[in-house]
């Protein structure tokens, strides 16, 4: 459900590792919402194999340093009025522009997925941010 927020309140949003979704923005205030795209899954045979799965997929959650680079990121975007999501995963942070564009924080590097040049669209507002980061790494999408 969508819900505005202050940029302080999804600060505190990111440092609770909360998953969301910049939907709009209304003067000052940030309009957000839950991350759609969470496969529910119902077949359980399915269920099942996935399950085994789970069990060796990484625990944990991001970095300190991961969280403080994303709020970092996050402000700019913001301020620039972009639409994104911020996805938090066990050691990573992805920041979705859309289908074809984002950014994944692992726990080395930055991988950067639709984008040909740092100065590209959304990327050209955080380069400098990610780059204090870890170095950026250019990558094709697989079609």
């Amino acid at each position: 459900m969508a819900r505005q927020v202050s940029l302080n309140e999804l600060l505190s949003i990111i440092n609770n590792t909360e998953n969301f979704e910049v939907v709009d923005y209304q003067g000052d205030s940030i309009v957000i919402d839950e991350v759609k795209g969470i496969v529910k899954i119902k077949d359980e045979e399915a269920k099942k194999e996935l399950s085994e799965l789970r069990k060796r997929s990484p625990r944990g959650k991001p970095t300190p340093r991961q969280i403080s680079t994303t709020a970092e990121a996050v402000k700019r975007l913001v301020e620039n009025k972009t639409k994104f999501k911020v996805i938090f995963g066990p050691k990573e942070v992805i920041i979705r522009f859309d289908l074809d564009h984002y950014i994944r924080l692992s726990d080395k590097d930055v991988r950067v997925i639709g984008f040909s040049s740092k100065d590209e669209g959304a990327l050209g507002l955080i380069a400098d941010v990610l780059e204090r980061y870890g170095p950026l790494i250019f990558l094709r999408r697989v079609k």
